[in-house]
């Protein structure tokens, strides 16, 4: 079954958080350029985040795969969205330390794992089930590489 306007909306806005992480993650990688290789991994694996859930929407449109939105609401995404978007607005006016940008890395990363966002689609496709994998587990792995480098940086 197609997708339904709202599901489409869904997809849209969970793009547009890949996006936005991506371009915030570029910001610190210019304003801390210690660490810019850092920043800049991690703003790559967001554009590519972008595109897997680019080609679920189009695999979902085509029959290939159900999403199941559950508690996920687009008010809920509009209020996450517009939280980033003033996070970004703060970052590119450069009101952000080394440290308080990995805690708030940490807290969008964190947040994306808490609510599995990614469990809310099915397949019995393994292909598309790989995707997803890879969707949760570089989101978790993004947490804990996050943390090391607070870890690293909190002893400086």
């Amino acid at each position: 079954m197609p997708l339904s306007p709202t599901q489409i909306k869904i997809f849209d806005q969970l793009i547009h958080q890949e996006m936005a992480i991506s371009e915030l993650y570029d910001v610190f990688s210019k304003q801390f350029p210690e660490h810019a290789s850092f920043w800049k991994e991690l703003s790559l694996a967001e554009i590519r985040h972008a595109k897997l859930l680019k080609d679920l929407k189009e695999a979902t449109n085509r029959d290939q795969f159900s999403f199941d939105e559950g508690k996920l609401s687009v008010t809920t995404l509009n209020a996450y969205l517009n939280r980033l978007d003033a996070v970004l607005r703060k970052a590119k006016n450069g009101d952000f330390t080394l440290k308080t940008a990995l805690s708030c890395a940490v807290d969008y990363e964190s947040s994306l794992v808490e609510r599995k966002v990614f469990s809310l689609f099915g397949s019995s496709n393994k292909k598309f089930n790989e995707v997803l994998e890879i969707l949760q587990s570089e989101t978790e792995k993004h947490v804990d590489f996050i943390k090391n480098v607070q870890r690293s940086v909190s002893k400086i």
